[in-house]
């Protein structure tokens, strides 16, 4: 066994006191392990159980079974049966993943991956993976061949709130070679993914043949590049408290609105504000190429357009004197009616829309013993409403945004539009 940096017998305090000193762990509900049952996740796992059970705090561990490999349900039973030995909650996520010409699968696996482990935990959680110095060092890489800004090379914080509790990585200073020491120290079985040799992946191209030329040159590669990524973060932060400066100004009251006077900043503020915007609205940071684009087609349209920018993730749409991210528009068809029924919620799913019968007396200032109608404006439908205006002065009076206008809510009392629902 390779010699190790650490005396074993104090390896449980030392890692107890990284979670410490990062956290005040009364104020959370329980521990939840990103477990893939490889050796990495299997020393946090174990570590993980002693520290909860000493603290009597609860501890989950999650497995994500992508159902790429032939022996995936072998690990998944694996993984099962170690939690059973150590009494620790096992759940398992089983996914199947798509994807569209151009993608990555191993991208894809990562994000689904994550998303699973996200939306598994509560306000609580103390989320933990087993990502380590090399991990670090691979990210660093990986996003540097890929032309990443401050964003990608700050790599992978030790901690990071999240909208639900927090995702720590408290081995984010120890080699890959003192897990695997500790695993066998403590005799912890564990899975060898064969995925993990296949150099058709982008990580692990760097893995197997770039980091090994680099630490033969360099043997304190990975410590380097971690002081790198580092620096990297504290300069990422100093472009957030600039951005959060000049964001303040132009931010409408709903944060996923802006105004288009921020096109007045010079090139590199607007990119670094309108770069946080995105990202403080939970979306993915754009590339350069998305950001020169939704500048080109959205900001700088004509005044009579309404453009719009749309990724797979969300879109930017132009209204008035402000922009709006939002996720995708679902199709829609404005030709349908629907029918309320007396006394009910009508919920039209699509548009995220959750009608109320009592908001709806409200708005009519009586009671209603009959069923509605709710439909939608058509493109290109002249209706005249009781004050001899046209619905589309209306909704152009009251700055409905013209990709909004075939999306509201149209209630009709005896055939005769009562209320405009916006």
């Amino acid at each position: 066994m390779e010699t190790s940096d650490f005396d074993f017998e104090n390896l449980l305090s030392i890692f107890e006191k990284s979670i410490i000193n990062n956290l005040d762990i009364k104020n959370f509900s329980e521990f939840l392990i990103a477990y893939s049952g490889g050796v990495d996740s299997t020393a946090l796992l174990y570590f993980a159980s002693k520290v909860a059970k000493k603290n009597s705090m609860p501890i989950r561990a999650i497995h994500v079974n992508h159902n790429l490999n032939k022996e995936s349900k072998d690990w998944e039973n694996h993984c099962e049966n170690f939690c059973k030995k150590n009494n620790i909650n096992f759940e398992v996520k089983n996914i199947n993943i798509s994807i569209s010409s151009g993608d990555s699968i191993e991208e894809r696996a990562r994000e689904e991956r994550y998303f699973q482990i996200y939306s598994s935990m509560n306000n609580k959680s103390i989320m933990m993976t087993a990502h380590h110095i090399e991990d670090q060092a691979e990210t660093f890489l990986y996003q540097l061949l890929r032309g990443s800004g401050l964003k990608g090379l700050s790599s992978m914080p030790t901690i990071k709130k999240l909208s639900k509790g927090v995702h720590l990585r408290p081995f984010l200073s120890l080699r890959k070679s003192t897990l695997i020491d500790i695993a066998e120290f403590f005799e912890l079985s564990y899975i060898n993914d064969n995925s993990n040799s296949n150099i058709s992946y982008s990580r692990n191209f760097i893995r197997k043949k770039i980091a090994p030329v680099i630490k033969e040159k360099w043997p304190s590669y990975a410590y380097t590049i971690s002081r790198t990524a580092n620096n990297a973060a504290q300069s990422m932060k100093l472009n957030d408290d600039l951005a959060l400066i000049d964001i303040k100004k132009y931010l409408h009251l709903d944060k996923n609105k802006l105004s288009t006077n921020i096109k007045e900043l010079d090139d590199y503020r607007f990119n670094n504000a309108l770069r946080f915007w995105i990202q403080k609205n939970e979306f993915r940071m754009p590339s350069s190429d998305q950001l020169r684009s939704i500048y080109l087609n959205v900001f700088n349209a004509g005044e009579d357009k309404t453009p719009f920018f749309s990724c797979t993730e969300y879109e930017i749409r132009r209204s008035n004197d402000y922009i709006e991210i939002m996720k995708p528009l679902e199709k829609h068809d404005p030709k349908k009616v629907y029918k309320w029924k007396f006394d009910n919620h009508l919920v039209i799913p699509h548009l995220q829309i959750d009608l109320s019968w009592k908001n709806l007396e409200e708005k009519l200032g009586y009671q209603i013993k009959k069923d509605v109608e709710v439909k939608f404006r058509k493109k290109g439908e002249n209706i005249k409403l009781s004050n001899d205006k046209t619905l589309k002065d209306y909704m152009r009076e009251n700055q409905i945004p013209i990709w909004k206008r075939e999306r509201t809510p149209l209630i009709y009392i005896n055939k005769e539009l009562k209320i405009i629902w916006d």
